[in-house]
């Protein structure tokens, strides 16, 4: 789990960098808290919907925060959009980790 709170702090540099490197920081984000996920609910004894909604809850999250890399806001400096996705995606990814931790 430390990990994943090391790779969080990694996506504020690579903002500025290019969309390409943003989304492959994203997709391996959204990976490892799959893989995380994955590895808890196979030791847990915890409801399997639940852990089905957290799955979800994983590839929504990508897919979302893809989509976002792709169109930037009309009007909205560029710097300051990228500023607040990576705010909120690290947010968003801290709460399905936090979720998974309640579930284990």
């Amino acid at each position: 789990i430390s990990r994943l709170f090391m790779l969080f702090s990694q996506l504020k540099p690579i903002i500025m960098a290019s969309r390409r490197d943003l989304k492959k920081v994203i997709t391996f984000i959204a990976d490892d808290l799959a893989t995380e996920a994955f590895f808890v609910s196979y030791d847990s004894k915890g409801d399997t919907a639940s852990w089905v909604a957290v799955f979800d809850k994983i590839f929504r999250l990508r897919k979302e925060y893809i989509a976002r890399v792709n169109h930037v806001e009309p009007g909205m400096p560029a710097k300051k959009y990228f500023d607040a996705l990576c705010d909120s995606f690290n947010a968003d990814a801290r709460a399905i980790l936090n979720e998974i931790n309640e579930l284990a």
